[in-house]
């Protein structure tokens, strides 16, 4: 995957986890930015590479609210599943790097 749409894609991801603290605990728009955060860390280090294996842990031993938990329980562990996505996050960018701007030394302006 080209460094420009890979780095454009994490910013996104990164921008929307932060809106997504103000939605309802696990909505459509969750789902659908979990989605995009697998296909993202598969595009960018493989099914089996150790980034999607800390985004399974997360899944998988995350926060999870009793049956019988109220709103603020739900909303307590959705938030902190949200603030292990943003750790995790936090450690991809530095493999993520911006794309550089290669400039041609003899290109003079010329139509």
């Amino acid at each position: 995957m080209n460094a420009h749409p890979l780095r454009q894609q994490f910013d996104e991801l990164a921008q929307t986890l932060a809106w997504l603290r103000t939605l309802a605990p696990h909505g459509q728009r969750y789902k659908l930015w979990l989605g995009d955060l697998v296909e993202f860390v598969n595009a960018a280090f493989g099914p089996h590479s150790p980034q999607m294996a800390e985004i399974r842990a997360i899944l998988i031993e995350g926060n999870r609210p009793a049956a019988d938990a109220g709103a603020t329980e739900r909303t307590g562990a959705y938030i902190a599943t949200l603030d292990a996505f943003a750790r995790v996050l936090a450690g991809f960018e530095r493999h993520v790097r911006a794309p550089l701007i290669m400039l041609d030394p003899d290109d003079r302006g010329s139509p």
